[in-house]
């Protein structure tokens, strides 16, 4: 199995679909009906279905690499959509039911708090009696022995501030969310369906922590003020949805930095096309029953991060691959570190590449948990992984390593070409293309380079009849009677 065999890796992909089938019953069903009913793009509605099922779950369960390297299931994942696209929509089918659970919570957190603001002044008083009372007896030369025992048993009765359920944050500091991981639950999601806030804000200030929760490792938080504390395996996810404004806006002031950094590299991201004109009302009535059925299974999943509350270092659940899956892996892995050298794919990207072959097995591992699958990852699972997390990386290849101007318009070009082929014949006129062709290769400059760039690539060669130019969609094959009017020069613009 090749990882590379589903596409031309020197042509860019422009428009390739999003994977449409995957054997995930629950999540599959969820993903369509979301899509057929707020008929917002298919990436934007499974971005915010798999970052539901990583917050939910990541406390939960790490995953074990074919290698033998245990690393968390958390996400990170980045959508570029324009105003009117359904972003808030998309992400609050399925990070909702959080958003719910997690008020749910805090009414029980808010009962358990009154309860030990209650319990603490009775504390607090007693202790203060404790205290006058050792005082009254130091004053008159009495020995207090057992009245400081008693302060010392009092001590150890102190009532403990219940700790609340806080595993979402959306505009929030790097200091608060850090606080958080801390002293409430050690897992938490950083979402954003408004993701301009998130980016101009300080929640990616602090970006080796970033980096450093999401591979599992420890962080120390140093504070001039307070004291300083270590956290020990946090879980983070962030999902940020924003404006191409916005996303434009941060690379411009950090983008360096955080590339640099390889924050981005760990991120799942897509820029997908715009459904707008087309989101007709088929009927009145939607139906969200597999929606429902997302939910149930969602809540099921943090009933069970209650826990993580008063035992932050419960132990995770394992999951690996099963033997096949794993030798599986293992050849996406190395395929992939093959497409890092000089002339491969990944050339220029290989912060991402490293960090790919991990995605894949956290998707996996978020797959086979959230359907509640029995044993070990299997192939069927995997592969949905894999068809997922190259898509995305098609993305960001064509986000953050775009192809020069001329590439993808002759790729495009071709494209148009080869309906000529097919259809009318070997030869075409420059000036037909520019007059019936692609509308931005109207201009003879541009038409110019991308059918000088196919001509590179042995794809095209011109010939010319007095002033005419004329376009041979076939270079390969003999010159036929027509040709030999005329002069062919296959390694030579005319244009």
């Amino acid at each position: 199995m090749s990882f590379f065999n589903s596409f031309n890796i020197n042509m860019p992909l422009q428009g390739v679909p999003f994977p449409g089938y995957m054997p995930l019953p629950l999540l599959q069903a969820a993903v369509n009906e979301a899509q057929n009913n707020v008929k917002a793009p298919m990436p934007l509605i499974f971005s915010g279905a798999l970052a539901a099922i990583a917050v939910a779950s990541q406390g939960l369960v790490d995953v074990c690499k074919p290698t033998g390297q245990r690393v968390p299931t958390s996400l990170m994942l980045l959508s570029i959509a324009n105003s009117g696209e359904r972003k808030s929509t998309a992400e609050n089918v399925f990070i909702g039911p959080i958003r719910t659970f997690q008020k749910e919570q805090n009414i029980i957190y808010q009962n358990a708090l009154s309860e030990w603001v209650a319990r603490h002044h009775v504390w607090e008083t007693k202790k203060k009696a404790i205290l006058k009372s050792i005082s009254k007896m130091t004053s008159s030369g009495v020995l207090s022995e057992e009245e400081e025992q008693r302060l010392f048993d009092h001590e150890n009765h102190r009532p403990a501030k219940p700790k609340k359920f806080k595993l979402l944050y959306d505009d929030s500091t790097s200091e608060a969310l850090f606080s958080g991981l801390n002293k409430s639950l050690p897992t938490a999601g950083l979402i954003s369906s408004e993701g301009g806030g998130v980016l101009s804000g300080r929640a990616l200030n602090d970006l080796s922590k970033q980096n450093a929760i999401w591979s599992g490792d420890s962080i120390t938080v140093d504070r001039a003020s307070a004291e300083s504390y270590e956290i020990n395996g946090a879980r983070l996810t962030v999902s940020i949805m924003a404006q191409e404004s916005a996303f434009k806006d941060y690379m411009d002031r950090r983008g360096e930095v955080s590339r640099g950094s390889g924050l981005w590299a760990r991120f799942l991201v897509c820029n997908p096309r715009s459904t707008q004109g087309t989101r007709f009302i088929e009927n009145g009535t939607m139906s969200w029953e597999y929606r429902d059925k997302f939910s149930a299974r969602l809540v099921e999943i943090l009933q069970k991060n209650i826990a993580l509350l008063e035992n932050p270092d419960r132990e995770k659940q394992v999951i690996y691959f099963s033997s096949e899956a794993s030798g599986i892996w293992l050849e996406i892995f190395n395929a992939i570190e093959s497409e890092i050298r000089q002339d491969g794919y990944f050339s220029g990207a290989g912060d991402h590449a490293s960090k790919l072959a991990d995605n894949i097995a956290r998707v996996a591992a978020l797959f086979h948990f959230f359907e509640g699958s029995e044993g070990d990852i299997s192939i069927s699972t995997l592969n949905s992984a894999v068809d997922v997390c190259h898509w995305y990386s098609d993305e960001f290849i064509k986000l953050f390593m775009p192809q020069p101007v001329e590439q993808v318009d002759a790729f495009e070009l071709n494209n148009w070409l080869q309906n000529y082929r097919v259809g009318k014949g070997r030869y075409i006129r420059k000036n037909h293309i520019r007059q019936y062709g692609l509308n931005k290769l109207r201009g003879d400059d541009r038409l110019s380079r991308a059918l000088d760039a196919l001509r590179l690539q042995g794809v095209i060669s011109f010939m010319k009849i007095g002033k005419t130019v004329y376009v041979d969609l076939m270079p390969s094959l003999p010159p036929d009677g027509y040709a030999q009017l005329v002069i062919m020069q296959p390694n030579k613009s005319l244009l």
